[in-house]
């Protein structure tokens, strides 16, 4: 009987705090995530990217994202031959959106073999109309083999 009650503590307690978040939107940080669909490509080969909401609010974002090469220790800004459209997009709780490029089509140069990146911005917030938002830049790793 003792076992039982104290499960059922644990499992109340638990339901409080699922409740509360859900009520206030109060989430960690690591609540967007960004991922590609592979870890490494072929110069013409598609790299997907996936946004993820784990929020109770909105997550916002643009067409816009950076690709960056690791070239002596930094990161490298990859120019892209691709004229980007200007439009929000915005996926609520447990949402997902997917975006994608083909660095043989997508960069201004040719692609080198290496290691990139994906760089992007999003905001995020409650639903609520003129409710606070705060920009989050998400980062995904991936490899180019020649």
């Amino acid at each position: 009987m003792k076992r039982q009650l104290l499960i059922a503590l644990a499992v109340l307690g638990t339901l409080v705090v699922v409740a509360t978040v859900v009520v206030t939107g109060v989430i960690p940080v690591g609540s967007v995530i960004l991922r590609l669909d592979q870890e490494t490509y072929l110069p013409d080969e598609t790299v997907t990217l996936t946004i993820r909401s784990l929020r109770t609010g909105a997550v916002q974002f643009g067409d816009r994202f950076e690709v960056q090469r690791y070239e002596d220790g930094d990161w490298v800004h990859v120019p892209l031959d691709r004229v980007w459209l200007l439009w929000l997009g915005v996926i609520g709780p447990g949402r997902a959106f997917r975006q994608s490029f083909v660095p043989t089509e997508h960069f201004f140069d040719e692609p080198e073999p290496g290691r990139y990146r994906v760089v992007k911005e999003v905001q995020v917030g409650m639903i609520h109309h003129d409710a606070p938002r705060e920009t989050r830049t998400l980062v995904a790793e991936f490899r180019i083999e020649g």
